[in-house]
């Protein structure tokens, strides 16, 4: 039973090297090596009182049955004990056998600690937390094969059995023949006091005084053959697990002990004697996520890089889970990094000054993709089951860091383009049109707005001015940018012809090149035929779904350009004759203003300036556009 004293001592400051250091190292080194004692600390922060924190409530219900000294009760439960009790100390033990002289008895009373009611599954309490769902994902992995427990609640067979984990549970010395070897058995759960439902449970002090010798076998045989790691446990009353410890004149493997304060009492002197290494100052819910993230850590140093399919796998794992928030953050944080590296160390193309050569600008295109096909599976994969939409933050980091790649803000001569920021507009189109197909709108809108190029032009040196923008490309506006000095958000910054270059260009490198008249519109075609795999997951893998996606979101980037910068820089496959309905409307442009309303989440990302008119204003700007070119691709009129 969990009868820990969490009454908190002085806590000491920690000198030396962070013990989690020596802990996760050791851990990580001797997969299966460590044992897990887990005491009333580990389910605390889930809603599973401690044994003062039940004394405290018995004594209150006992004064409300008795009708004696009810407010005393609540102030001083010590006090009241002293005034109504048998005349001996409070304690856990004491009050258990004044109020339940059988097991059974003490069983009743003690359920509803444990189990929850309708009110604690509405709001979350005695459900596994992140230290026992920290803790599963160890045994998982195969870090920890054992675990001793002094709770009788669930919690833990509940965490590994979300984890992919069936652990064989011995609850009782009944529970010990036919048990497999620990050696063998991929996960052993030893609850030490019983099993909520075992009324033979040990509760009071004369129950916790001695184990039966079968017993107190299993338990010397985890502590000669296994390291500890200690955690949520006072060992204030458990006096059979006590002597157990006594019993050991010498360890194979360290004890780790983690404690929020200074361990005291008996803890301190098994701590001495067993020259326990304290990891102190944490609570259960911080210490095994910590440890979790620390020995992934040493795994990944000694891992090849993940392959695509590995890096992806790995993130829907982390995704559902936030014991493996950091696990998600660090994957795809490490992946744009490496993403940076590439186009940074990249000497084999010079920022200009050559004649345009279309099959090594193809060459050079392909291999920028190649090195990030990777963060953009990541990406459109991650923002599409982001359900909880927990890990927006991640994405806009991964563009942030892709938009200010070195070499990325300028070109070389006049009209130059920028490909160095192809990695950004892959991943801002593959992860754009996930969000889209996600229908999260005001994620649209923070990968569109919140990643700023924060050098917008680059200066040659020596020349003392700051390169030109490439010039529009046949069909195309010439848009009222801001000034080059300021920065730019995403939706400007990374225009397709700003990147790749004028539409003619980019043309000419479609293995299927467009007629003049939809020569506009290879800027679009070229980024569907690259990203048709990238969105393949997230589009149920139908073409017709992904284009239906990539036309939201290039209408949505061409409203928010046409809000910021007056005019459209390029408007793309959207406005081919074959996406207009009998009626002369403009399929998306429908779609898209359907949902415009003071509440549209577009507008929460601080898009539009968060007012519904502006973007009344934006569409009706583009859609005159629209209709110039669906005229002029139909033959009504000549191109301007």
């Amino acid at each position: 039973m969990r009868t820990d004293d969490d009454r908190p001592a002085a806590a000491a400051a920690p000198r030396g090297l962070d013990p989690m250091i020596s802990l996760a190292m050791c851990v990580q080194a001797g997969p299966g090596v460590y044992a897990l004692l887990l005491g009333a600390g580990m389910s605390r922060d889930a809603g599973v009182p401690t044994g003062w924190e039940i004394v405290t409530d018995l004594v209150h219900r006992a004064a409300v049955a008795r009708g004696a000294d009810e407010e005393l009760a609540v102030a001083d439960p010590e006090a009241w004990w002293a005034r109504h009790g048998d005349g001996g100390p409070l304690g856990y033990s004491a009050l258990l056998e004044a109020l339940g002289d059988t097991p059974a008895a003490r069983h009743k009373l003690l359920r509803g600690y444990f189990e929850p009611d309708g009110e604690d599954r509405q709001d979350g309490r005695k459900r596994p937390g992140a230290a026992h769902h920290a803790a599963a994902r160890l045994v998982a992995r195969g870090s920890v094969r054992v675990v001793l427990t002094t709770n009788f609640d669930r919690l833990t067979e509940q965490a590994l059995e979300a984890a992919g984990v069936q652990p064989q549970v011995i609850h009782s010395p009944a529970s010990l023949r036919g048990m497999t070897p620990l050696a063998h058995a991929r996960a052993t759960v030893v609850k030490l006091h019983g099993d909520l439902t075992d009324l033979e449970a040990r509760n009071t002090e004369r129950e916790l005084g001695e184990y039966p010798e079968a017993w107190a076998g299993l338990v010397d045989q985890v502590l000669d053959e296994y390291g500890l790691i200690v955690c949520g446990w006072s060992a204030q009353w458990d006096h059979a697990l006590v002597a157990c410890f006594d019993r050991r004149a010498a360890r194979r493997y360290p004890v780790f002990w983690s404690a929020p304060h200074t361990p005291g009492g008996k803890a301190a002197e098994l701590v001495a004697r067993h020259g326990a290494v304290v990891v102190q100052g944490l609570t259960a819910e911080e210490f095994f996520p910590g440890l979790l993230a620390r020995v992934d850590a040493l795994e990944h140093l000694t891992e090849p890089p993940p392959t695509r399919e590995v890096s992806v796998a790995r993130l829907k794992r982390a995704l559902p889970d936030p014991v493996r928030r950091i696990d998600l953050h660090e994957l795809v944080d490490a992946e744009a990094t490496r993403v940076v590296e590439r186009l940074s160390d990249d000497a084999r193309y010079p920022a200009g000054g050559q004649a345009w050569d279309p099959e090594a600008y193809r060459e050079r295109l392909e291999r920028y993709q190649g090195d990030c096909e990777t963060l953009l599976h990541l990406m459109a994969v991650g923002v599409f089951h982001d359900e909880a939409g927990a890990h927006g933050r991640v994405w806009v980091r991964a563009l942030q860091r892709l938009l200010n790649v070195p070499g990325g803000g300028g070109g070389g001569e006049q009209g130059d383009p920028h490909p160095r920021l192809y990695p950004a507009l892959l991943a801002l189109c593959a992860a754009g049109s996930a969000a889209v197909l996600a229908d999260r709108e005001e994620l649209l809108g923070r990968l569109l707005l919140e990643p700023v190029l924060a050098r917008p032009s680059a200066s040659r040196p020596g020349s003392g001015r700051a390169t030109a923008e490439p010039g529009p490309g046949p069909g195309e506006s010439r848009s009222a940018e801001p000034k080059p000095a300021e920065p730019r958000p995403a939706v400007l910054a990374l225009r397709a012809a700003h990147v790749l270059g004028p539409g003619e260009r980019v043309n000419a490198l479609l293995d299927a090149p467009h007629p003049p008249s939809l020569v506009q519109t290879s800027h679009s075609t070229w980024l569907r035929e690259r990203l048709r795999g990238v969105l393949a997951e997230p589009g149920a893998d139908s073409d017709r779904t992904i284009s239906d996606a990539f036309d939201t979101y290039e209408y949505v980037t061409a409203l928010l350009q046409g809000d910021l910068a007056e005019t459209p820089a390029t408007l793309g496959e959207f406005t081919l004759p074959d996406r207009w309905d009998g009626e002369g409307r403009l399929r998306v442009a429908a779609r898209v203003q359907a949902r415009f309303s003071d509440g549209w989440p577009m507008l929460r990302s601080g898009a539009f300036g968060g007012e519904i008119q502006r973007a009344h204003t934006a569409a009706a700007v583009v859609d005159v556009l629209c209709a110039e070119r669906y005229m002029e691709a139909v033959g009504r009129r000549p191109f301007r």
